[in-house]
């Protein structure tokens, strides 16, 4: 309730960022810190169900002054654009799952979106690109990072896969999964984790299922299997969980996936399921599809 509700806590951070009725820029010594403080004030409301109506329209109120403070936010160096990173991820998250008019103007706030998403100047700042990676993953699927979600903090499957494809807007309106498969198959550990965060949680959600698995090439298979069974392509341990997690939501009761791939595809992913990550694929990547 103090953090949600005390107006005089968000006016003076919000002040702090530059966002005030007065002509006041970002405050180049406490800035960032009160960044850090107003998105783990948005992380709190996330989760934060049983306030007051009063309190709950004093966070919706916060919401909208700091998504009109970020757009002026201009980051430089790694440690500021990861705060700002957090920052834009949470208050997406927070609005996701608050008003449907809230949710509206997150989603139509294109600026925004593309600062948080966009891969495109961070070719040589992996870490950068995992924390994109792996925050887009937070908001999509809560559930893949916190055990006990409670259902109402999960966006719903529009807003999911408005993000994902937001993702795609924000990397040269390219397909966003062909987007995520590229940085699935960087040489950058970091890069490719972030990548499996983001397609464990699409395959977490029954309405990106059938969108990964039928996304094919130009031979008409689909590219998702195909990296998916070819165990070639990931050579740590923190890889081959991270991809068995993938195979795990894949699996799981509600998707019914087993027509939507080859068979052949399909008793693989049961067999890997049933053995564990360390699993060995025993039949050719390039044959998983057909």
């Amino acid at each position: 309730e103090f953090l949600l509700g005390n107006d005089k806590l968000h006016s003076g951070l919000l002040y702090l960022i530059g966002s005030s009725s007065e002509n006041v820029e970002f405050d180049p010594i406490n800035g960032y810190a009160a960044l850090r403080l107003l998105t783990e004030i948005c992380r709190v409301g996330i989760s934060s169900n049983s306030v007051l109506e009063s309190t709950k329209n004093k966070f919706h109120s916060l919401l909208e002054s700091f998504q009109k403070a970020l757009h002026s936010i201009e980051p430089r160096g790694e440690s500021e654009r990861l705060s700002y990173i957090y920052a834009v991820s949470n208050l997406v998250a927070s609005c996701a799952t608050s008003t449907e008019e809230m949710s509206k103007s997150v989603l139509q706030d294109t600026t925004l979106l593309h600062g948080w998403l966009s891969l495109l100047s961070r070719s040589s700042q992996p870490k950068l690109k995992s924390a994109i990676l792996s925050s887009l993953s937070q908001v999509i699927e809560p559930g893949i990072w916190r055990e006990e979600e409670d259902a109402c903090t999960r966006p719903s499957d529009y807003i999911s896969l408005s993000l994902y494809h937001a993702f795609g807007e924000a990397n040269n309106q390219k397909d966003p999964t062909e987007c995520l498969l590229a940085s699935a198959k960087s040489p950058f550990v970091e890069e490719r984790l972030g990548a499996y965060n983001v397609l464990r949680a699409m395959a977490s959600r029954g309405c990106c299922v059938r969108m990964l698995l039928l996304y094919k090439g130009e031979d008409g298979n689909s590219i998702f299997v195909e990296w998916l069974l070819n165990q070639d392509n990931e050579s740590t341990n923190e890889g081959r969980q991270a991809k068995y997690n993938i195979v795990e939501s894949l699996l799981a009761d509600n998707n019914n996936i087993e027509g939507l791939i080859s068979t052949k595809a399909f008793r693989e992913m049961q067999l890997w399921m049933k053995r564990g990550p360390a699993h060995t694929t025993t039949i050719p990547w390039d044959l998983a599809t057909e």
